[in-house]
């Protein structure tokens, strides 16, 4: 099955992706219909409502909120919105790959993912996605917040199984929510700056978000402005062309670093 990444990984025009994303989430619904026990349209569907909501909903809510409150307000909804339904999906996925799991899911998560087998690890990045994005979007939820352990643990079993998946974006996702995660401890920062090491590594350096998320849990919370320019700027120096297939994600991480630069008198004091 074509996926998200093929039909999108290689634009570079943001706003076209942007403005077509819909009629194709609403395309994968109707296949859904169609075929309600698909684990790989189910998966597919959480996928792109994930992407859909953080790289746009979302992140228009994140640029909003200092002009214009209530309609950051209003967006930060949509996104929860959307967040929900592909965590609907992304546990549909698995309940199908896998009967029973929802139930084993809700009651014993930690439990209940070492069931998922070696060709699945795409199965539990993109439910940790979808439950981390819920949580970005809903952070005074005590319903929400008091699920974010099960993303330590979706993330910690893919990482058992392949750490290396899809070049480094398990160790990515960790790089913040090694420090955010409740049973983080006093070596947090340890862990969080060994994940961003590792996704470098295994990224080759080329994808432009693994510094921005190192800027944005790490430099900020330690109030290192200089580290935080000089990752963000070697966010822009990559060349969004050298690696065709991570190209959107590139642009869209280079505009986010545009964005955070903008704000460093905001986030350091």
């Amino acid at each position: 099955m074509v996926g998200l990444e093929d039909i999108y990984g290689t634009e570079d025009d943001p706003e076209l992706v942007r403005e077509s994303m819909p009629s194709n989430l609403k395309t994968l619904e109707l296949l859904i219909g169609q075929s309600p026990e698909n684990p790989r349209l189910l998966l597919s569907a959480a996928q792109a409502f994930t992407v859909y909501a953080y790289a746009f909903i979302l992140r228009d809510a994140e640029t909003t909120v200092s002009r214009d409150l209530h309609e950051a307000k209003r967006l930060r909804g949509r996104a929860r919105k959307l967040f929900t339904r592909a965590k609907r999906y992304a546990l549909r996925a698995l309940e199908a790959r896998y009967p029973g799991f929802e139930k084993s899911f809700e009651d014993n998560a930690q439990k209940a993912v070492q069931q998922v087998g070696a060709e699945d690890v795409s199965f539990l990045y993109w439910t940790a996605a979808a439950f981390g994005g819920l949580a970005s979007s809903a952070k005074d939820d005590p319903a929400v917040i008091i699920e974010i352990p099960k993303i330590g643990y979706l993330l910690d079993r893919a990482l058992e199984i392949d750490e290396s998946y899809d070049e480094g974006a398990l160790h990515e996702m960790m790089i913040a929510y090694s420090i955010s995660r409740p049973d983080a401890g006093s070596s947090a920062m340890e862990k969080a700056q060994h994940h961003f090491e590792r996704a470098l590594q295994l990224s080759g350096g080329k994808r432009a978000s693994v510094y921005v998320s190192r800027a944005k849990a790490i430099s900020v919370r330690n109030q290192d402005r200089d580290e935080f320019l000089t990752l963000l700027n070697t966010a822009l120096s990559i060349d969004v062309d050298e690696i065709p297939s991570w190209r959107l994600s590139n642009i869209l991480a280079q505009e986010r670093a545009e964005w955070l630069k903008g704000r460093v008198d905001e986030l350091f004091f």
